[in-house]
């Protein structure tokens, strides 16, 4: 099978779309299919085979603009005969790959991944431009979802939010998995927790509360910064410790500073996707209080390295977030303060929550998601194909009928 993934985000960016678009690739690459990735350039990237570049421009954080996708680029991606298209972003790849799907004749296959809603009431706050901005991304995504021919979302609340837009074309839900044994395997090496310790100036006695992912507003980053001054004044061996970059990440950085919290909380910036796990396996917990997830990659990441989760129960968290079970939920300061101190005072109950964070992470194996995307592929491959016999056989029959006409 020869597949083409399209993203506006790509290696070496870090998130959750351009991780889906490299475990894809990869995985399904390793079993025997070809796949490539079209994507925008990057002044940081790598060389990796199958991967197409399109010219761009920096765009918001360490995002890319892609531009006009050149001629001889688009004859190039039309000339792979690609069996079927799959986009992981609505934009300039997203409608790219719409194009190359109609000229070729293939499938187009979509990955609602982001909540693009819930991303500009973060940025744009309430009003009037935030209403209107919200209206015009709800009708783009309507209309793009609508031109294709499968959608994939990863959880009930993306397929609920697409459902509530007027979205027709049929929706599967499947969440992306994710490469266990990273981060099972750092788990189990005290040393790499030990060192990273070190080298961060965190007493090796001390509980770490780990945030992995973009630095920004929908994140409730902010929120989670002022409930830390009382934890600190409890037990100064308390620390909080967030890798990844994005807009607000000055912002948060002089909340920090203005609070005196500058040793207990440290920002650590962008960390390559190979080192991730290493920040996860240094802490004993992971926290966030974001409400915009799709899926929360992060979670389920944060879990395969043993971490219980301390987290607002968003919908997205349906099936991997179980209370008291793997972690606790908080919607308050006091809740929040509650659920650190019970982890930092119960080191055998936190144990256990260890136990079943790494059991749930199991049903998001990299490897099952590479066999049910493999599923989805060829079953609309099979219907595109048959959708095709049969326009060939009617315009057949509509042919015979016009002779017939002409000639009498």
């Amino acid at each position: 099978m020869k597949i083409g993934i399209f993203s506006d985000a790509y290696l070496p960016q870090i998130g959750g779309v351009s991780t889906a678009s490299h475990l894809i690739k990869k995985h399904l690459t390793a079993r025997g299919h070809k796949v490539y990735v079209i994507t925008p350039s990057d002044p940081k990237e790598e060389a990796e085979a199958n991967v197409i570049r399109v010219p761009s421009m920096p765009f918001v954080s360490a995002k890319r603009l892609a531009l006009l996708c050149p001629p001889l680029t688009y004859r190039r991606i039309k000339n792979l005969d690609l069996d079927l298209v799959h986009s992981q972003t609505e934009f300039a790849m997203g409608d790219l790959a719409r194009r190359i799907s109609k000229d070729l004749n293939i499938p187009h296959i979509h990955t609602f991944h982001t909540l693009y809603e819930d991303w500009l009431l973060g940025q744009l706050g309430e009003g009037l431009a935030s209403k209107a901005a919200r209206n015009f991304i709800r009708r783009f995504s309507t209309n793009f979802c609508n031109s294709v021919d499968h959608i994939i979302v990863p959880t009930h609340k993306t397929e609920k939010v697409l459902l509530s837009y007027g979205v027709t074309t049929p929706l599967q839900i499947l969440p992306t998995g994710i490469e266990l044994d990273r981060f099972s395997a750092l788990a189990a090496d005290p040393d790499s927790r030990l060192l990273l310790r070190e080298e961060l100036g965190i007493p090796q006695a001390a509980f770490v509360l780990i945030y992995v992912g973009r630095i920004s507003h929908e994140k409730g980053i902010d929120e989670i910064l002022e409930y830390l001054p009382r934890l600190v004044a409890e037990n100064e061996n308390f620390y909080f410790v967030l890798a990844g970059s994005g807009p607000q990440l000055q912002e948060y950085c002089k909340q920090v500073s203005e609070a005196g919290l500058e040793k207990n909380v440290k920002f650590i910036g962008p960390v390559p996707p190979a080192e991730v796990p290493r920040y996860y396996a240094m802490g004993d917990a992971f926290a966030s209080a974001s409400r915009s997830e799709t899926q929360g990659l992060t979670y389920i990441e944060a879990m395969a390295t043993g971490l219980p989760l301390l987290v607002v129960n968003d919908d997205s968290l349906a099936g991997v977030f179980n209370e008291n079970v793997n972690g606790f939920s908080f919607t308050s300061a006091e809740e929040f303060q509650q659920g650190v101190r019970i982890l930092m005072a119960e080191p055998e109950r936190r144990k256990q929550m260890s136990e079943a964070a790494i059991a749930t992470s199991k049903r998001f194996s990299v490897e099952l998601f590479a066999e049910q995307i493999l599923d989805i592929y060829q079953n609309q491959i099979e219907m595109h194909q048959m959708s095709r016999s049969k326009t060939a056989s009617q315009s057949k029959i509509l042919n015979f009928f016009k002779e017939k006409t002409a000639n009498k």
